[in-house]
């Protein structure tokens, strides 16, 4: 299984994402960042999870939440349109946002370009650098689960 095919629990997304549980409940209850569910438990898959990572970069970055809900449906097609796998083959992805458009830029030379014409201030989060927090987050966890595999079948 690779990394991005691992699912991840609320815990596990709030940590990655330096979010409080509380932070994602309430995204979840504002219908801002929603997950899957497996009976009563919540499951992000890998998109899920770098939405979240993104949406908390972004409120780190000083964009109010009100305007995070209204690029929230953009940014969400964004990462759906551009696959994960297609972001990961890229050193430097980044998104911009003024709280009315998102952007995406797979170069740091599209990135200045955008920059550039925007005439409003932007933040932007490199998606690269989020998706590595994942990929970090799932082989350690994939490390733990082989480990105790391991534990258990020697005993």
């Amino acid at each position: 299984m690779t990394a991005l095919e691992f699912v991840f629990r609320t815990a596990e997304v709030a940590r990655i994402a330096e979010v409080s549980l509380r932070q994602l409940q309430i995204w979840e209850e504002k219908r801002v960042a929603v997950a899957s569910r497996r009976g009563r438990v919540r499951i992000y898959d890998a998109t899920q999870a770098l939405f979240v990572v993104v949406c908390a970069e972004l409120r780190r970055r000083g964009l109010s939440f009100q305007r995070l809900k209204r690029v929230a449906a953009e940014l969400r097609r964004i990462l759906v349109d551009h696959r994960l796998a297609e972001i990961a083959g890229h050193r430097h992805v980044f998104l911009l946002t003024d709280g009315r458009r998102v952007h995406f830029a797979d170069s740091p030379n599209k990135t200045c370009e955008l920059v550039s014409n925007l005439f409003r201030p932007c933040i932007c989060v490199n998606v690269s650098d989020c998706l590595q927090r994942i990929q970090n987050a799932a082989f350690t966890e994939n490390l733990r689960e082989s480990c105790s595999a391991t534990r258990s079948a020697s005993e």
